[in-house]
């Protein structure tokens, strides 16, 4: 997402109908602020299960950074749980987990309603963008959420990638030090690669999402139970999710990088693909990408289900009749 969210989408989730059939349902039966109860819900629990994912992922693309704080090295997913749980205790793979919900919150709630406002804004003002509106206003979206929450993201990242549940201190007087000798603006360090990767994340995701929510759909006769509901955006939002990762992985280890590398605050983009690739090759880009499948895939799938079955069980408390934005 979403990172998540990068909702993470995170990597974050929202409700989008193919282009050829979306229509303005925004205020529909449910209410913008029931839409972001049921989205917060989603990315509390999401955060809360793919932590230790995104520790272990960390620490495979942080490890090999010059001028980064050195920590073991991890030679895989597994490999990185038992050493971690090993040395540092159970604990350490839920490191960055305030941090991450904290992001959570605010990240979802600026996403949704900014996804709804310039949807619909889109969707007024230039005809000829109406069946893409979905596509711009997400993007959108992304670009303001990412913004705001970019220095948690930093401070959470760096957070992650050393050792030992002490490392809280050390890391915020690294922050601060890093702020007084380079600026507010070193806060957001690793932004634009932030960027490249969510906004094509949430592009590839819901392009992929709706294709195979379509093919399900027959399976489920369109129902709008909670249970078929469920299965059906669970997996559309698992597969699409496992795609948009993998394409998206170069851009992650450069954002990983750059806000890790503490050797230098100048340094530019170019100069950090350069180095990936002499250091490890062009495999560089896709170190920490098993990982980072295996986080995304179910934190795409538990998001997208719970923030669709959170709004039909808004509908059914409400007693209305309620079509679902998706058909």
């Amino acid at each position: 997402m979403t990172d998540v969210n990068e909702l993470e989408l995170f990597e974050t989730d929202t409700g989008v109908q193919p282009p050829s059939t979306y229509k303005t349902t925004s205020s529909g039966s449910v209410s913008s602020v029931e839409r972001m109860m049921a989205a917060c819900s989603g990315a509390i629990l999401t955060t809360l299960l793919v932590t230790p994912l995104d520790v272990i992922k960390t620490r495979l693309q942080s490890q090999v950074i010059p001028g980064s704080v050195k920590t073991q090295q991890l030679h895989g997913t597994w490999d990185g749980i038992t050493k971690i749980v090993r040395h540092e205790g159970i604990p350490a793979l839920w490191r960055g987990l305030s941090a991450g919900l904290v992001m959570a919150i605010p990240s979802t709630i600026i996403y949704f309603v900014g996804y709804d406002y310039i949807r619909d804004q889109t969707q007024i003002v230039n005809q000829t963008l109406h069946d893409y509106s979905p596509l711009w206003a997400g993007g959108a979206a992304r670009v303001v959420a990412a913004a705001v929450i970019s220095p948690i993201e930093l401070f959470r990242t760096r957070l992650q990638s050393v050792e030992g549940l002490q490392g809280f201190g050390d890391v915020w007087r690294g922050v601060v030090r890093m702020v007084h000798k380079d600026g507010v603006s070193s806060l957001w360090r690793g932004l634009l690669p932030t960027m490249l990767r969510d906004v094509p994340f949430s592009a590839v995701y819901w392009m992929g999402y709706e294709r195979i929510k379509d093919r399900l759909q027959p399976q489920t006769v369109r129902s709008n139970d909670a249970v078929s509901q469920f299965h059906t955006s669970f997996v559309a939002g698992a597969s699409s999710g496992m795609i948009a990762a993998v394409i998206t992985t170069p851009f992650d280890v450069i954002k990983t990088q750059r806000q890790v590398s503490s050797i230098r605050a100048d340094i530019r983009f170019s100069q950090l693909l350069r180095n990936i690739v002499a250091t490890e090759g062009y495999q560089g880009f896709f170190r920490g990408v098993v990982p980072r499948v295996i986080k995304v895939a179910p934190s795409c799938a538990i998001m997208i289900s719970s923030y669709e079955v959170g709004k039909l069980l808004f509908a059914d408390r409400r007693n209305t009749t309620y079509t679902h934005p998706h058909r």
